[in-house]
This record gives structure tokens, C-alpha cells and sequence, in this order.
């Protein structure tokens, strides 16, 4: 019995012995008489078809609708909190079923009045600029010292070993204690609330820097010892760049202190600023300014986190992304 080429629809060419019906296809479609040719054409075409139909009639990946849960959650979330806030709470004297003194906790219907009458007596603009004016000033400041300090010391054994008593010393030191100090010597304007801002900045920024100028491998830098690369060479080839994640992680993290603290000499010294907003309600026992206060001051740090993520995004591009946290195609 001699074998027959047949050609498949691939256009690979198969000997199949045959049959006693001509060319048969053992385990083929018998129904149309077992000849290879037509049947197979067809059965090959429907199966692309059908998986072009299971394609266009895909169902929604799981991701994807977490993804749509979580979206959904993050505004129905608030608005649910808002909404039972506004109805529960109220004055016990003169309304009845409130189940939350409106003196204590306000109402989000006052809140939103409070910050309408800032808005028409032109406080508030000027508040959040003082504000952010003196957050960014003094990150700047002390962004640019810790990362020099903690580049230097980290760098050198034998400085971080001298120094590092005096900046642990300095660094238990309870900031608002140096708040009256900081008064005293710029006023009760800007300088003060640089300087607080800085002080706290500066030690997140230096720890981190430092700890990243410290992990360094050992073995990158005696290759470019080994080339007679000089120390600058050394410090920009090979440490700054591995203590880069490092550093921008302490960058954001100090981020939302940098704001608290600009707040919080604001609140005990000051004449402009949010911070001042919300010690000059609290001290007319106005809650709705109070937490009109707090709410301006959530909106403005989220804003910052977002462009600090933006920019840590921007400058860690060279970053190798996790594979585990790619999703299977």
C-alpha cells in the first residue's frame, strides 16, 4: 500500500494511508465519506471563525471590573458619609431625631457657608497661597540640605561617625518647643514658618539620603576605583544614581509633614494662612470654620501628593517595572 500525499490547508504535505474509500483521514471527519480536502477546508474555517466570535464576545476581565468597583466605591464612599453626616446632625434643642450636636461636629451644609464667606471676603486665596508659599519654601530648603548632608556624611565613615551623636541629638529635639525660638528671631511672618518647615524636612530627607548613600554596592564602586574614576566621578556615576530611589522616597514622605508643620506654626503664631483660619474659628468656637479649614487643607495636599507622585513617576523612568505586577496577556 503506497502512501498518497494529501495537502492540508496549512500547506504541509502528509502521507496518509488509503483507505477503502480512497483518502482517508484516520480519526477525520468520517460523516462526509472520510475524503480529505472540502471537509477539512471547512472544518479549519469554522474553527476561525468561531474563535474570531469567542474574541469579539470576550467577557470583561476580572481586573477590569475591580477596577470599575473600586472607581465606583472611591465616589459613593464620601457622598454615603456626607449625606448621613448632613441628616444626623443638627441642634438636639430645636430639631428633633438628631442624633449629633451640630456645635461639636457642624454640618457639611455649614461648611460649605463657611467657605463661601471666606471666598467673598477674600481670605481665603490669600490664606492657601501663605500657606503653600511657606510649605514649598521651606521643602526647598530642606530638601537641598538633607540630600547635601546625607550625600556627605553617607559618603565619608569617618564624618558620619563624627557627626552622627550631634544630629541625633538635634534630631530629638520636640519641634513645636522651638517654635517660640523661631518667633523670636524671624517674627510671626514667613521666616518662621520656613524655618519650622525646614527643620522637619531636613531630617526626613537626610536619614533617607543617608541610608541610601550607605547601601551602595561595594563592588560598583571598586570597578570604577579600579578604572582611576575620581571621587566627583564616583558620587555621580554610581552612588547618587543608586540612592536615587532612596531619595525620593524620603522627598515623598516629607511631603505631607512639610504642610502639617507649616500649619502648625501657622496655628500658633501667625496672622495669615490656613492654619491661622482655623485657630482664629476655633477660638470663636465656629466648628463650620474649623472644618472648613481642614477640608481646604486636604484638598491642597492631595494636590502636591499628586505631583510629587508625578514626579517621582518622571524621574524613576529608568526603573525596572515589577513583572509580578504585570498582568498575564
Amino acid at each position: 500500500m503506497n502512501p498518497t500525499p494529501v495537502s492540508t490547508t496549512a500547506g504541509v504535505q502528509a502521507a496518509v494511508p488509503a483507505g477503502p474509500q480512497g483518502v482517508g483521514v484516520p480519526g477525520g471527519g468520517g460523516a462526509q465519506g472520510g475524503v480529505l480536502g472540502g471537509p477539512v477546508a471547512a472544518t479549519v474555517t469554522g474553527s476561525d471563525e468561531q474563535s474570531s466570535t469567542t474574541a469579539a464576545r470576550k467577557p470583561r476581565r476580572p481586573m477590569d471590573i475591580k477596577r470599575l468597583i473600586v472607581l465606583i466605591s472611591r465616589v459613593v464612599l464620601p457622598v454615603g458619609v456626607l449625606a448621613l453626616w448632613e441628616t444626623a446632625s443638627g441642634d438636639p434643642a430645636t430639631e428633633s431625631g438628631v442624633l449629633i450636636d451640630s456645635f461639636y461636629v457642624s454640618k457639611p451644609s455649614e461648611i460649605w457657608s463657611a467657605l463661601t464667606g471666606w471666598v467673598e471676603e477674600g481670605v481665603l486665596l490669600d490664606s492657601i497661597q501663605a500657606t503653600v508659599i511657606a510649605t514649598v519654601y521651606g521643602f526647598a530648603i530642606g530638601a537641598v540640605l538633607g540630600v547635601l548632608v546625607g550625600i556627605v556624611l553617607g559618603s565619608s565613615p569617618m564624618l558620619g561617625e563624627i557627626f552622627q551623636p550631634f544630629i541625633v541629638a538635634l534630631n530629638a529635639v520636640p519641634r513645636l518647643a522651638l517654635v517660640p525660638l523661631f518667633i523670636l528671631w524671624f517674627g510671626f511672618g514667613l521666616g518662621s514658618k520656613v524655618a519650622l518647615v525646614t527643620l522637619i524636612v531636613f531630617f526626613l530627607v537626610f536619614y533617607s539620603t543617608y541610608e541610601g548613600v550607605r547601601d551602595v554596592e561595594q563592588r560598583l564602586i571598586d570597578v570604577l576605583k579600579v578604572m582611576n574614576a575620581s571621587r566627583l566621578t564616583v558620587q555621580l556615576k554610581v552612588r547618587i544614581p543608586s540612592a536615587g530611589t532612596w531619595i525620593i522616597q524620603g522627598l515623598r514622605v516629607s511631603v505631607p509633614y512639610a504642610l502639617v508643620a507649616a500649619v502648625t506654626a501657622e496655628i500658633i503664631g501667625a496672622n495669615t494662612g490656613i492654619g491661622y483660619l482655623i485657630q482664629r474659628s476655633a477660638g470663636n468656637f465656629y466648628t463650620a470654620g474649623v472644618f472648613a479649614g481642614i477640608a481646604v487643607l486636604v484638598v491642597v495636599s492631595t494636590i502636591i501628593n499628586a505631583l510629587v507622585t508625578l514626579l517621582e513617576k518622571r524621574l524613576l523612568r529608568w526603573k525596572p517595572r515589577n513583572l509580578t505586577n504585570v498582568s498575564a496577556p
